[in-house]
C-alpha cells in the first residue's frame, strides 16, 4: 500500500493503516458491507485534510487527472506503445451521478393504496398530483440517491420553498416520527432484498450506524450527524421550513 509511504516531513504516516495478517481469499459470493470491507484492512483520513479536498476539490480534481494522464502516456512510452492523448483523456472523464428517485416514488405510490401517506415536512397528506420526492439533503451539496435519503414531500414544499437547501436542526427534528414511518412502510417492513439496501446504504454512507440489528432511530442520528457535517464543511443554506399540520402525521409502526 503506497499509502504508508506518505509521512510528514517531521515523520509520522499521513494516513495511517493497519493491514491484516493475511489478505481474505474471494468468497464465492460478496456482499460489499462494513464487516467485508473491513477484513482489507483500515486506512485513516485526517478530518482537517478530508474537509480541505472537499473544500479545494474544483482545483485537487483536475491535477490529480492530469497526473494520471502523464503516468499512462509514460507507462505507454515504456512499453513502446503509443495512445492517443484524447482518448486517455475520455477514459479519464468523470461519470457524475444520476438522480434516480424511481424506486422511491413507486414505493410512495404502493403506500398510498395501503392507507393515507403524509408529507415528512408538513405532515399533510399526499396524492398522485402532488406527490414529489425530496433529496432530505440536496443533491448539489451531496448526490446520494440512498432510499433513506428520499422522502415523500408535497411538490409545493420541495420544489418552491425547500429546494436545494438543507432542513434546519429543528426542521429536521420536527419532521422525526414521519420520517421514521415512511422509512418503516417505504422499506423495514418489507423483509427483502429492499430492506436489504436500506440498511446497506445506511451503514454505508451515514456516520456513527452502531453494529447489530439496525434501528431506524439509529438511522436517524445518522441523518443528524451527516447534517452537521454537511452545514459546517460546505456551508449548505439552510431552511426553516413551514409549520407542521399538528395531529396529521401516520402512526408509525414498530421496527
Amino acid at each position: 500500500m503506497p499509502a504508508t509511504y506518505l509521512t510528514y516531513p517531521n515523520g509520522g504516516p499521513v494516513f495511517p493503516v493497519q493491514m491484516p495478517p493475511r489478505v481474505p481469499r474471494h468468497p464465492p459470493t460478496v456482499t460489499l458491507e462494513n464487516s467485508y470491507l473491513a477484513s482489507f484492512g483500515e486506512l485513516t483520513v485526517p478530518s482537517h485534510l478530508w474537509r480541505a479536498m472537499q473544500r479545494f476539490d474544483a482545483w485537487i480534481e483536475p491535477a490529480v487527472i492530469a497526473e494520471w494522464i502523464r503516468l499512462m502516456k509514460q507507462y505507454a512510452t515504456r512499453q513502446g506503445r503509443s495512445l492517443d492523448e484524447a482518448t486517455i483523456i475520455r477514459a479519464m472523464t468523470w461519470a457524475d451521478p444520476a438522480r434516480d428517485t424511481l424506486l422511491a416514488r413507486e414505493q410512495a405510490l404502493r403506500a398510498m393504496n395501503d392507507g393515507p401517506l403524509h408529507c415528512v415536512w408538513t405532515g399533510k397528506a399526499l396524492n398522485q398530483s402532488n406527490l414529489d420526492i425530496d433529496h432530505c439533503f440536496p443533491w448539489s451539496a451531496w448526490p446520494c440517491d440512498h432510499l433513506w435519503n428520499l422522502m415523500p414531500a408535497q411538490r409545493q414544499v420541495n420544489q418552491h420553498q425547500k429546494r436545494d437547501r438543507l432542513p434546519s436542526h429543528a426542521r429536521l427534528r420536527d419532521a422525526h416520527e414521519r420520517i421514521l414511518a415512511w422509512w418503516d412502510r417505504g422499506y423495514r417492513h418489507r423483509g427483502d432484498v429492499l430492506d436489504q439496501r436500506f440498511v446497506l446504504e445506511a451503514r454505508s454512507s451515514l456516520p456513527s450506524i452502531p453494529d447489530g440489528p439496525l434501528a431506524l432511530d439509529d438511522v436517524f442520528a445518522g441523518v443528524m450527524l451527516q447534517r452537521i457535517r454537511l452545514r459546517q464543511d460546505q456551508g449548505v443554506p439552510e431552511w426553516e421550513g413551514p409549520d407542521a399540520t399538528k395531529g396529521s402525521a401516520a402512526p408509525r409502526q414498530a421496527s
